[in-house]
């Protein structure tokens, strides 16, 4: 299997663990009121928003990293541009979400998704091949 199909995919393993995790925080009332223990409930909205928080920051860092030193068939620089660019906006809006605030918390995680959707958009545009005409260039 090429080293790209590789890096999405650990990518896509990577985020999908975030957002999954993140789902539960705007729940905790509902789920303690129904006494389902979630991992939210056992280790608490901060650590969770962390958690999802520095496990996307790995996965953008690891794919921008790869994208320079270890995937052959992709545009480095557009890669990891783009990458950076995505946790950039993800550090950004993360700084402002009130974890007691429902609304806040549901804006964020939608957000997250649209950075989710939008690597369908980047990863195959990096793999062009007029993309990686400029990397020889």
């Amino acid at each position: 299997m090429p080293p790209e199909v590789w890096a999405l995919t650990l990518f896509v393993l990577g985020y999908t663990f975030a957002i999954s995790i993140l789902k539960d925080i705007p729940d905790i009332e509902g789920d303690r009121r129904f006494n389902i223990t979630t991992f939210t409930i056992r280790s608490g909205p901060r650590a969770v928003f962390n958690l999802a928080r520095w496990v996307i920051t790995g996965c953008y860092l690891a794919i921008a990293i790869a994208g320079i030193v270890g995937l052959p068939s992709v545009q480095p620089l557009f890669l990891s541009t783009t990458h950076f660019l995505a946790l950039a906006f993800l550090w950004g809006r993360s700084l402002n979400v009130d974890l007691k605030n429902k609304a806040a918390i549901a804006s964020f995680y939608q957000f997250v998704w649209k950075l989710f959707f939008l690597e369908y958009l980047i990863f195959p545009i990096a793999c062009l091949p007029f993309a990686r005409l400029v990397r020889y260039n």
